[in-house]
């Protein structure tokens, strides 16, 4: 369940991650796109040379999926283990120069594109290579030391104990309680007590269906008022037409 709990707090900024709930979410990330790569070039080596092998696109596609959609919970996670370190998020400015280098370099190959569709010539299109990724790759090697040093922090341990960010993940006292920010530290026992519970009650023969909150039969139908049920054996009096036919 550890392994799982960074997608489970999705979106979750508040409280504290333990060192094992971050490396080993890195670790999972990394065995599947290892992975998606790997089928990548399995599907490349046996598709058709005329053309991209659909197993190829599938691999290509499923990547682009799994970035954008782990890219919350993954600062999400990085801050609480900052948390859990007694560090905020402001942190995360040591991240801030690789992020930009990133977005230059989009920047600059799209700028330099652009000028050659728009007529430009050969000078123009180097001076622009030259000056974006120049700059670029300056921000990428600050932004590796910044890297570099957000690694050692993940490795750090967390305070022992409370504090102000919450209750220490590790401790058993503290957890399934509130994290200080609103949160919920997730127990693995207590979630797997809650599961062994709900199976004994399934085995005593308890009805699945009954609700939370049983509040006994409800109210006897009421009949409306000047009704009479007929007797047996008699017709109804007709409601509509004349009288007397």
């Amino acid at each position: 369940m550890i392994l799982f709990r960074p997608l489970i707090r999705y979106a979750d900024f508040r409280g504290r991650a333990s060192r094992a709930e971050y490396w080993l979410f890195a670790i999972f990330q990394a065995v599947w796109y290892g992975f998606l790569v790997a089928l990548a070039a399995l599907a490349a080596g046996q598709g058709d040379t005329a053309g991209v092998a659909p197993g190829v696109l599938v691999a290509l596609a499923l990547i682009g999926v799994s970035v954008v959609a782990l890219i919350v919970p993954n600062y999400s996670v990085l801050v609480r283990r900052l948390h859990d370190t007694g560090r905020g998020a402001v942190w995360l400015v040591l991240l801030a120069p690789g992020v930009a280098s990133a977005f230059l370099t989009c920047v600059t190959l799209g700028t330099a594109a652009g000028s050659v569709g728009l007529g430009a010539g050969r000078e123009v299109f180097v001076g622009t290579i030259l000056a974006g990724l120049g700059t670029a790759g300056v921000l990428g090697l600050v932004g590796m030391l910044g890297q570099m040093v957000m690694g050692v922090l993940m490795l750090l341990p967390g305070t022992r104990g409370e504090n102000r960010f919450g209750p220490d993940p590790r401790d058993p006292a503290a957890r399934y309680s509130s994290d200080g920010g609103g949160g919920t530290v997730y127990d693995d026992a207590r979630l797997e007590a809650l599961f062994a519970e709900a199976k004994r009650a399934n085995a005593a023969g308890e009805d699945p269906g009954r609700p939370v909150f049983d509040f006994g039969p409800g109210p006897a139908p009421i009949a409306p008022s000047g009704w009479h049920a007929p007797a047996p054996g008699t017709a109804p009096a007709p409601t509509f037409g004349r009288r007397g036919t």
